[in-house]
């Protein structure tokens, strides 16, 4: 019975969700002998570097001592995102199944690997039938033109129920991969296990973070999300290794709003709680630049410095709180946990509208976040007051920055880099495949001031 009760009040909440949705070539390369990163502003990129309303602000000065502003470059705009597949054979197979349908991907999330690989890692996780991997990658010279390949290959991908076989090795919904400061090598990848998100959500497999070898991209490692609960949707995922041998992972499930804290050694998983995990009134509806939407996600950004005894920043999608926690007081909770109990968590100044994901520099001097009805990307210095005031826009954009769904920043090239999509407009069926529907953009940090 409470396996009914919560699988009946997770499909009326994703209903109300996405009350309208429908169901709906280069060789696979070991990347290691590709070209470091360039700078790309080809005839196919330069366009975008300045289209839309760009407001950007920014602490490089220039002769006369005024402000300039970082560069928001494009290296990937699409209209339809496309996967490549061994032959065509293989491509109109997947077609004529219903498992490959273009106007069905969503690209969600991006990870830049190291240089010397120079490969980027995007997410495409199961929001409709016709998806046939979560995971792939494109090459970063060759960004704006090359198409997904499944990662590490469409064999390890599921994409229905009565397809999938072992749910501890195969893949199912990647919704957003992660590294750790410290390892350039090892890419962590949050495997949601939900089938048909944004339609009829069908929870296949429990959740899992899967650690991949990116030298030999084989997988190291599998461990599962323990007690996770009957409606649960993970949503972004950060990884700490420490001293002493410690690899922790801390993950945020959006619906049923908890803190997942999980020892990547010994298996175990812990789910803390806070009213500040949930949504509030007044803000569960969203536009991003398309129809107005019912989001009510809860938890769902997530960002941590370089200190494993310093800072880990939250946020609830349809809230205006930013919260932060001190890594300690993490570690030394129990399971079931009410963190209220124990610490203020709440940040003082009020954010204007629902936010997505944030960022924070290895440091934990600067914050980024986004706030999607402004079609923004805001940074402020940890060292000034928590307050509006304090809040400088370093991106706003009315074409390239509808609804970000990814914000992350890698250290060795001191870029963050962007994930952009028209999601609004895909829960509403209202998306126009004669425009670019998804962009993949970074700006640099290095030296910037907020």
């Amino acid at each position: 019975m409470t396996s009914r009760l919560c699988t009946a009040s997770f499909l009326l909440l994703m209903l109300l969700v996405a009350c309208n949705a429908h169901q709906k070539r280069t060789n696979v390369r070991r990347q290691g002998n590709l070209k470091k990163h360039p700078t790309l502003l080809t005839s196919k990129t330069v366009k975008h570097v300045n289209s839309g309303r760009a407001v950007l602000a920014g602490s490089r000065r220039t002769k006369s001592g005024a402000s300039s502003s970082p560069e928001l470059v494009t290296l990937k705009a699409i209209k339809v995102a496309t996967f490549y597949f061994s032959n065509d054979t293989e491509e109109q197979q997947l077609k004529d199944s219903g498992a490959y349908d273009s106007k069905s991907v969503l690209p969600y999330d991006v990870t830049a690997d190291a240089e010397s690989r120079s490969r980027l890692f995007v997410t495409t996780p199961q929001a409709r039938r016709g998806i046939p991997a979560s995971l792939s990658t494109v090459p970063y010279d060759e960004a704006a033109d090359a198409s997904l390949t499944p990662y590490p290959s469409l064999e390890l991908h599921r994409t229905t129920e009565d397809s999938i076989t072992d749910c501890h090795s195969q893949l199912v919904s990647v919704i957003t991969t992660t590294k750790t400061w410290m390892d350039d090598d090892t890419l962590y990848a949050l495997d949601t296990g939900v089938l048909d998100i944004t339609t009829s959500p069908n929870h296949v497999c429990p959740p899992k973070i899967v650690a991949f070898n990116l030298f030999t991209d084989g997988v190291k490692s599998t461990t599962v999300i323990e007690n996770s609960a009957c409606n649960s949707l993970y949503t972004v995922i950060v990884v700490e290794e420490c001293p002493a041998g410690s690899l922790v992972a801390y993950s945020a499930d959006s619906l049923s709003f908890r803190l997942t804290v999980t020892d990547l050694v010994n298996g175990d998983s812990k789910h803390l709680q806070s009213q500040y995990f949930y949504p509030k009134p007044g803000f569960l509806f969203t536009k991003a630049g398309g129809p107005s939407v019912f989001l009510p996600y809860g938890l769902c950004g997530l960002s941590a410095d370089n200190n494993c005894d310093g800072k880990l920043y939250l946020q609830a999608f349809a809230s205006d709180t930013q919260d932060v926690l001190d890594k300690e007081l993490i570690h030394n909770s129990s399971d079931g946990d009410v963190l209220d109990t124990k610490a203020q968590l709440a940040l003082p100044g009020r954010l204007s509208g629902p936010n997505g994901p944030v960022a924070v520099d290895p440091t934990g001097q600067l914050v980024f976040f986004s706030i999607e009805d402004d079609l923004a990307v805001y940074c402020w210095n940890t060292s000034k007051e928590h307050d509006p005031k304090n809040f400088r826009i370093i991106a706003q954009d009315d074409e390239r920055l509808q609804y970000i769904s990814s914000l992350k920043i890698d250290r060795g090239s001191q870029r963050m880099y962007i994930q952009s999509n028209r999601f609004t407009k895909y829960l509403s069926n209202a998306t126009d495949y004669s425009e670019d529907n998804y962009y993949l953009l970074y700006t640099s940090i290095d030296g910037l001031q907020c």
